[in-house]
């Protein structure tokens, strides 16, 4: 059986590790995706300016807003993170999950780039599932429009080559 490529990354990046693994426990079909999990905001950077980007690959990041190291100082924030990832790459869909005391940053990070905000509750499983179908289905909408626009311009052409090639031939063959 031919195995098709995986073109859908994930990233999931919180400071609680468990909060982590049970989102990349509760994505549904975790085999169509790749998924990668961070606990600052540093090391998806980090990763991130190392990636190689493929123009038909989707990628998708959950992204936490306050993050601790082991000595409890404060590293970037999700907002930084954001922004961050934003200037790598403006096509990576950003999810931001906000806590209850966080929620007041949401107009801020949409206005910053942000795909959406989430709240970290009982929903929150389901709501990624649901958001990640529906950046898929964006992007694919966009990349069949694409390649839609391309197919065209290359039929106008080849109509405009056999009219032009058929208006020569008119001309010399019965001027002659």
């Amino acid at each position: 059986m031919l195995k098709t490529k995986i073109d859908t990354n994930i990233f999931l990046v919180d400071h609680n590790l468990e909060f982590t693994s049970a989102i990349n426990n509760s994505i549904d079909n975790p085999e169509r995706y790749n998924i990668l999990s961070f606990t600052s905001g540093e090391k998806y950077i980090a990763y991130l300016s190392d990636f190689k980007f493929s123009k038909n690959d989707v990628h998708i990041v959950f992204l936490g807003y306050k993050y601790f190291d082991e000595g409890n100082n404060i590293l970037m924030n999700g907002v930084e993170i954001l922004e961050s990832t934003k200037a790598i790459n403006k096509d990576i869909e950003v999810v931001m999950l906000t806590g209850e005391d966080e929620g007041a940053y949401g107009s801020y990070v949409m206005k910053s780039g942000a795909f959406a905000f989430i709240p970290k509750n009982e929903n929150i499983h389901l709501r990624i599932n649901n958001i990640i179908m529906g950046i898929i289905s964006q992007k694919r909408l966009i990349q069949k429009r694409r390649y839609f626009y391309t197919s065209l311009k290359v039929l106008i052409g080849y109509i405009l080559a056999v009219t032009i090639i058929w208006a020569i031939y008119r001309i010399f063959y019965y001027n002659f």
